[in-house]
């Protein structure tokens, strides 16, 4: 098998293995819809299945990027170059932006997340 044959399987494999974990973490936010998020154990449940949810999104834009032989400065930096190639619209550009932005701020705790505010974004 020749170097390019072989590259391109092992994009395709991770590509795949990325979407499958977003599929799964998507998954389980949808079973914890229902959850009471008054809970501090079930809020911060939901927050980190947010957080990994989103990193896996993020990972798979990356790489899917990097795929095409487009390089990106960061998350927000990526999201526009999707954009730029008419891969997402102007509402997924700018939901995308804060997907990435309400990521930032449960990794590095920069505010008090609001638990009615978490509840909004599950059930959309």
């Amino acid at each position: 098998m020749n170097f390019t044959v072989y590259w391109k399987l092992l994009a395709t494999a991770v590509l795949d293995k990325l979407l499958e974990n977003l599929k799964d973490y998507t998954s389980k936010l949808d079973e914890a819809n229902n959850v009471d998020l008054d809970n501090w154990f079930y809020l911060y449940a939901v927050l980190h299945l947010l957080q990994v949810q989103a990193q896996s999104f993020i990972n798979l834009v990356q790489t899917l990027l990097s795929n095409m032989g487009i390089s990106s400065q960061g998350y927000r930096d990526s999201i526009r170059k999707l954009f730029e190639k008419n891969l997402i619209t102007v509402e997924e550009r700018d939901f995308l932006i804060s997907v990435v932005g309400f990521r930032i701020i449960i990794v590095h705790e920069y505010a008090t997340v609001n638990p009615i505010f978490v509840k909004k974004i599950m059930e959309n």
